[in-house]
């Protein structure tokens, strides 16, 4: 994403935000949950969202970008006495940009049980490293960009921290921050799309960037949780990926997301193993 077009939908939040604070949300969320039910909340990213998977809509937000197929979110929405109040992930945001959603939510995240999210991804130049890394780049360009990338990671941590502890102001939700999974599978060798070598560059990256996001989980109530298990030679390059790539559109936006099955398979077990329905109808 451009900077012109985050600023774009930068503003596009805040006037949400204001609107939303008028009370666009807010009857709706002041009604009282059933007896015994689950509140849902669902906030963050793309993965969030669901790219990957389904066809893409508009989210509850203005410029908010959705998908409709199979997900985590879907899979624990029914799960037996949950109800998603709503699902508020927007693909492109930052983990500022979630904040800002999450101020706009503040009724329904008041009464809610349970809150998922993914966050950081976006507030690094992770699409111009797998560019610049592909086989379409060069050795000197992936050296580049990724040493852009390691050094913007340290930034990630503040903002996600922040975020989450806006939540935890509007929330006594459990809040679980689930993680990203290695993008590519590098024991099968080169690929058409990137190096073997190249490839596991960029998933020690993505490997500091959940450390970061794990650390900016302390001093709130979010729990980090991990995803790399269940993607385990499952990223882009194995034979069974749960990561999306449509080499005939390098510009597809569902690519290097998870799939269906990534998500019911890779981040559905991961979170489900995290929620304890009896305590949230407690």
């Amino acid at each position: 994403m451009t900077g012109k077009a985050r600023t774009r939908i930068f503003a596009v939040i805040t006037a949400a935000c204001a609107a939303l604070a008028l009370g666009g949300l807010a009857p709706a969320a002041a009604q009282a949950d059933p007896a015994g039910s689950i509140s849902y909340v669902n906030l963050g990213d793309s993965y969030s969202a669901g790219f990957g998977s389904g066809a893409i809509v508009p989210g509850p937000l203005p410029g908010c970008l959705q998908t409709t197929g199979p997900s985590h979110v879907s899979q624990i929405a029914a799960l037996p006495g949950v109800d998603l109040s709503i699902n508020a992930a927007c693909a492109g945001f930052t983990a500022e940009q979630v904040g800002m959603a999450a101020a706009a939510l503040a009724a329904p995240l008041s009464t809610a049980d349970l809150v998922t999210l993914t966050l950081g991804g976006n507030d690094l130049p992770w699409g111009q490293a797998v560019a610049a890394c592909s086989t379409q780049g060069s050795d000197s360009g992936c050296d580049q960009a990724t040493a852009a990338l390691a050094a913007a990671i340290g930034s990630v941590g503040p903002r996600v921290h922040r975020t989450l502890e806006r939540i935890d102001l509007l929330s006594p939700a459990t809040i679980l921050v689930a993680g990203y999974p290695r993008l590519f599978t590098s024991s099968t060798g080169d690929q058409p799309l990137i190096s073997a070598t190249h490839a596991r560059t960029l998933n020690r990256l993505g490997d500091e960037l959940n450390r970061e996001i794990r650390a900016a989980t302390r001093g709130t109530s979010a729990k980090f949780v991990p995803v790399l298990g269940p993607f385990n030679n499952h990223g882009f390059g194995a034979s069974e990926s749960w990561i999306y790539f449509n080499p005939a559109n390098p510009v597809d936006p569902f690519n290097l997301h998870p799939t269906g099955t990534g998500y019911s398979q890779g981040y559905f077990p991961a979170l489900a193993h995290r929620i304890d329905l009896g305590e949230l109808a407690g």
